[in-house]
């Protein structure tokens, strides 16, 4: 296999394990076509299927030294797709059936997609649609928004999409409620596609059905988008949607080079729509095919495991996984592989967070291991586990960090302080702050201002004069025995706090919300003797509310309502939607910064979390092994990822093997990443009881047992 192959003019195939340099060898084959062939940059395209997968190739393009020239394009299949319904708009706008071709459609991110899709959500609650499922709104939101995308990404309509998913609902004495919840949820999603329309509105399913059915379609703009680009690199095939992987089917006779890189046993995408079983047929579309064997990343020893976990693991008929694939047996299986067990048993949970404290602090002072060479992984990442982690690696002088994706932006202390003092800073929405959230903030905003404490300036503050129209009182106004407790040093920050709230509230006009959150942790709270200084995390956390504030304000422009009080303005109006938006649980848009950005601290997430960031660290704790969550699906009684597939036939029965048989395929694909992204060593955590006093049996540890039994103690 010669350099030639990667680096010369041709369509080819590359796969192989995590580690192994494939995006290495795309980046130098992108570097060839630039320097020594004279492609221009924007005739190469690197299609990724999420944005912060094309970080390597900006950071390796910007540092090289090439021609300047016009910038390699890195793009997702959404924002392909968005930038073609953009240019096309005006030859598919009819044929879409909006209410008024001739207006400009608005084009919606996932939170101002929740925001239209509360309106219908919230009158089917009213009507007890939903009271046979106990799933809070937010969930409910997501999951019918989830059911539109897929269904536009396999190109079915709502009603087949439906169909399918009525065949997940179990027989029993439940199943007629079930099937009345699935009747609501396709309803609602008739509706919010006919009030899209309608509004000029394009969310992503309206957005990928336009593009797959109508621009793909049309022959004119598929040669004038084939012709665009002349050279792809498709950067993990294997987490792409069957839609993005159809379109490069379609693409590569057109093309004058094309480079597909696939991860092995990858697809951890699933619940998104990846199809790593579709992208391995894309190699029989290529001049090319070449494999590369070794990792540079696994440590040694893990291939080894993960051929014995593959051997073990066992589908309901009798079928090992992949067992033609393995390279090896029972053999050569010795018990140095650089797993670590606890050297004792833990029987509760608080005994296993405080090991792994121990432990971590052990590498860092006496091992020299790097924080940010360290990663604590867990099925599920608990607001209260976070903390306990957070707090004690704290207290040892360890830094560290976590990613929650999927966490509402309201579940960060960090925003809701900004939620509660931007009802102080706008009387005119007429939200006064509760004596808890005033706590909260004034808690997470005053530097050594204990909870204690907070709590009694707060419900001081709440009594106080101007308590009815949501104004702090100032500090020297409050009783003798409160600023004792209090303390004047934090009184201090309180009124320079207050005085800042107050100088805001008094300017001629509001600033958009989006700038007073910028500018309040900028100006103020990021300041010192604020809490939020020198905190990195937070001032992400505050950077993404910022921007989906923006986003917000820029997508929905004026609210669909005129605000109770008529002297408010439409723009006041806007702000405090938005703030009611993210107090209803909406989740978060992608946040690049929060993906990208690397500190040297540990890193706290949730496994899937961490496979998706596609990094690889040293030394990797794996928590709470018994659980339950480990490789099985998330329940949600609206939507199925599996089912929603190419892969699925239509008419099937989804049945309690086919749960049995897709938990242990995820749970062996979860494990090999996992492995893979382990230089060094895996420490597993085990409690006898979990986190809510569940004794602990999970697939993880049963899996574990079972290999020990067959191999003896392989415990470092």
């Amino acid at each position: 296999m010669t350099d030639e192959l990667f680096l010369q003019p041709n369509t080819l195939f590359l796969s192989g394990p995590f580690g192994a340099g494939k995006t290495t060898i795309a980046i130098e084959r992108i570097k060839h076509l630039l320097g020594q062939e004279r492609i221009r940059g924007d005739q190469i395209l690197v299609l990724v299927p999420q944005r912060t997968l094309g970080h390597p190739y900006t950071e390796a393009l910007r540092r090289s030294d090439l021609p300047a020239g016009a910038q390699v394009q890195i793009k997702t299949l959404a924002s392909l797709a968005r930038s073609s319904v953009a240019l096309y708009w005006p030859l598919v706008a009819e044929a879409v059936c909006f209410a008024d071709p001739r207006v400009e459609p608005t084009f919606l991110n996932l939170e101002t997609t929740q925001y239209h899709m509360t309106r219908f959500v919230d009158a089917a609650i009213q009507q007890a649609e939903f009271d046979s499922i106990r799933v809070q709104r937010s969930r409910i939101i997501s999951q019918v928004l989830d059911n539109l995308n897929k269904a536009a990404l396999l190109g079915l309509t709502i009603d087949k999409a439906y169909d399918r998913l009525e065949n997940t609902v179990p027989p029993g004495e439940q199943m007629i409620a079930r099937l009345n919840v699935m009747k609501a949820a396709r309803r609602i999603s008739h509706e919010f596609r006919a009030h899209c329309k309608q509004k000029s509105l394009i969310d992503y399913s309206l957005q990928m059905q336009i593009f797959i059915d109508e621009i793909l379609e049309s022959k004119w703009c598929e040669t004038h988008l084939f012709r665009t680009y002349r050279h792809l690199v498709f950067e993990n095939a294997e987490e792409e949607t069957y839609a993005g992987q159809a379109l490069v089917g379609r693409w590569l006779p057109h093309l004058e080079s094309a480079l597909i890189l696939l991860d092995e046993d990858g697809g951890y995408r699933a619940f998104l729509g990846a199809d790593p079983i579709n992208a391995e047929h894309l190699a029989g579309s290529v001049a090319h095919r070449a494999r590369l064997t070794s990792s540079r990343v696994t440590a040694p020893g893990i291939e080894r495991v993960i051929d014995r976990l593959r051997l073990t693991l066992q589908r309901p008929d009798g079928q090992r996984i992949s067992e033609a694939n393995s390279t090896s047996g029972r053999e050569g299986l010795e018990s140095d592989l650089p797993i670590v067990f606890p050297k004792q048993s833990h029987r509760f949970y608080p005994q296993m967070i405080e090991w792994v404290v121990e432990e971590i602090e052990r590498l860092v002072k006496y091992r020299a291991v790097a924080p940010g060479q360290i990663a604590v992984l867990a099925p599920f990442m608990s607001d209260a586990l976070r903390f306990s982690l957070y707090s004690r690696l704290k207290e040892r002088g360890v830094p560290s960090a976590s990613h929650r994706p999927s966490r509402p932006l309201n579940a960060e202390p960090v925003v809701r302080t900004l939620l509660t003092f931007a009802d102080l800073a706008h009387p005119s929405w007429r939200r006064v702050p509760q004596p808890s959230d005033l706590t909260l903030a004034l808690g997470n905003a005053i530097d050594r201002l204990d909870t204690v404490r907070a709590s009694v300036l707060a419900h001081a503050a709440h009594r106080g004069r101007g308590a009815s129209e949501g104004t702090l009182p100032d500090f020297e106004e409050l009783r003798g025995d409160v600023q004792e407790r209090v303390s004047f040093a934090c009184g201090e920050i309180y009124n320079r706090l207050r005085s800042w709230l107050t100088d805001y509230r008094a300017e001629a006009g509001f600033t958009p919300l989006d700038q007073f959150f910028a500018r309040i942790f900028g100006e103020l709270l990021s300041q010192p003797g604020y809490g939020f200084h020198q905190r990195h995390d937070a001032a992400l956390i505050a950077d993404q509310l910022a921007r989906s504030a923006r986003n917000f304000r820029l997508a929905v422009g004026e609210p669909t309502e005129a605000p109770a009080d008529p002297s408010n303005s439409l723009h006041i109006a806007t702000g405090r939607e938005y703030v009611q938006l993210v107090e209803s649980g909406a989740l978060g848009a992608l946040h690049v910064p929060s993906w990208t950005e690397e500190e040297n601290a540990v890193f706290i997430a949730p496994a899937y979390t961490f496979l998706m960031r596609n990094r690889s660290v040293d030394i990797q704790f794996w928590l709470d092994i018994g659980a339950q969550g480990w490789g099985r699906r998330i329940y949600q009684p609206l939507t199925h990822p599996h089912v929603l597939s190419r892969n699925w036939e239509p008419a099937r029965l989804w049945t309690d093997i086919d749960e049995v048989e897709y938990s242990q395929d995820s749970l062996f694909r979860l494990l090999a990443g996992l492995l893979r992204r382990a230089r060094s060593s895996i420490f597993l955590g085990l409690s006898d009881y979990g986190e809510r006093g569940a004794e602990q049996r999970g697939p993880l540890l049963h899996l574990l047992n079972r290999v020990q039994a067959e191999t003896g103690d392989w415990a470092a």
